[in-house]
């Protein structure tokens, strides 16, 4: 009688691939060539995605930032976006916006605007639409008035 245990039995045991070192440097490698590319991927779906569902806000258009006015005249141009709520107009001497000297809702694409405009001051100018502050622009009044 064949004793099942008198006998030797060789048993192959496959390796499992999470044990393999070679794959561990194959996925670490792979995450550290691309992993500048997934985060730019995952902004940039957040920024779509965002737009889509909350829509476009207001972008200050003209004057382009850093324009120096040679007059102390200046008409503000945005594009509207395409949120149907107010806009509101904020303009300051300061980037913060804590004291603005032009703080109302606007209507339309274009606002001027002249209300004691100081020579050689740095003014800044943005748009709130929802709640929501849009980018910072900003122009400057000549401090020397050239006639050409």
């Amino acid at each position: 009688m064949n004793d099942i245990f008198s006998k030797n039995y060789s048993v192959s045991v496959k390796q499992c691939p999470m044990q393999n070192s070679n794959m561990f440097i194959a996925i670490y490698r792979w995450i550290r060539r691309y992993a500048v590319l997934l985060v730019l991927l995952a902004i940039i779906s957040w920024k779509i995605g965002s737009t889509l569902l909350y829509g476009m806000p207001p972008v200050p258009q003209l004057p382009p930032s850093g324009y120096v006015l040679e007059q102390g005249t200046v008409t503000l141009q945005w594009n509207r976006g395409n949120i149907d709520k107010p806009i509101t107009l904020q303009i300051a001497t300061t980037k913060d916006f804590e004291e603005p000297l032009f703080d109302k809702e606007v209507s339309g694409i274009t606002h001027p605007y002249a209300d004691n405009l100081q020579r050689g001051q740095v003014y800044y100018w943005r748009l709130i639409q929802d709640d929501v502050p849009g980018p910072i622009s900003n122009f400057v009044v000549s401090k020397q008035h050239i006639n050409l």
